[in-house]
């Protein structure tokens, strides 16, 4: 792709859609400008990609740039967009990799086109599914774009903005999630055994996962299906599921009560910066 395309921040998120950009040849070392906080990070990608533009801030950038993604934590967002809101004009295009600063927020700064969007860290095996917000100035060029260029390594859904905050925790958020419940699992099985350790433990788990991922997608078969056809009334699969059933709600419940809730109180954190930048400049 020819189009110049900024990248400000080089962190997980950043690091990872910029090693996919280039190994999937979206777009050429020499048409990505990027820049970030941390001068070490640079130099490590300026060995690794020497044709890509190293940028010394991030109003560069935005000089340089009409398509810039912003890949900052949600509370050093609005102090990024002030340093480069003077560069903002009509023509630019925003693509935020947060949902957790509102929109009405991001406004206060850029009043052209935003994407909003929410990667995942499956995408670096091109998988899993970015999910994707677009403001009322994104053309239909631009939805194409984004669209182009994230759809080579995951799945794209637009969403309303309301919906991101509860649907992250099943893509963005589940690498952690998950790996959290099947470390867990993992814990209590090897509880039970002298002979095999942890670590064969979780990579059978990890090969049955593999393996029942695989299934159920490419049979179209829904997770109640699944567990109808591995659950045999009486057998050891159908006691373990009632005890899943019994226990998870109040588990699950309680995760995303905290999640989402913890993603409100950063959104009002955000707003709150914001309305503070905005009364002293």
């Amino acid at each position: 792709m020819e189009k110049k395309l900024g990248i400000i921040g080089i962190g997980n998120v950043g690091s990872m859609l910029l090693h996919k950009f280039i190994e999937m040849d979206v777009f050429k070392e020499e048409n990505i400008y990027v820049a970030n906080r941390s001068k070490e990070k640079l130099e490590s990608l300026e060995k690794k990609y020497p044709l890509l533009n190293i940028c010394s801030s991030n109003a560069e950038i935005a000089k340089q740039c009409n398509n810039i993604i912003l890949c900052v934590e949600p509370l050093n967002l609005p102090n990024v967009l002030l340093e480069i809101q003077q560069y903002l004009s009509v023509e630019k295009y925003l693509m935020i990799s947060t949902s957790m600063v509102a929109h009405k927020d991001i406004y206060q700064f850029h009043e052209g086109s935003i994407t909003i969007f929410m990667p995942t860290l499956i995408s670096m095996v091109n998988g899993g599914v970015t999910l994707t917000f677009h403001n009322n100035h994104v053309t239909r060029d631009e939805v194409l774009f984004f669209t182009d260029i994230m759809q080579n390594f995951s799945e794209v859904k637009i969403l309303s903005e309301e919906d991101i905050n509860l649907s992250q925790n099943l893509t963005a958020s589940f690498p952690g999630f998950f790996a959290e419940i099947m470390l867990e699992f993992v814990k209590a099985a090897t509880k039970r055994s002298d002979s095999v350790s942890h670590e064969e433990l979780e990579h059978m788990l990890l090969v049955s996962l593999l393996g029942a991922s695989r299934l159920l997608l490419e049979k179209n078969m829904s997770f109640e299906e699944t567990i109808n056809r591995v659950s045999t009334k009486g057998g050891i699969t159908f006691e373990g599921v009632k005890v899943f059933k019994e226990m998870l709600p109040q588990v699950f419940d309680a995760a995303l009560n905290a999640s989402m809730g913890r993603y409100d109180e950063i959104t009002k954190l955000a707003n709150k910066t914001i309305k503070e930048i905005k009364y002293t400049h």
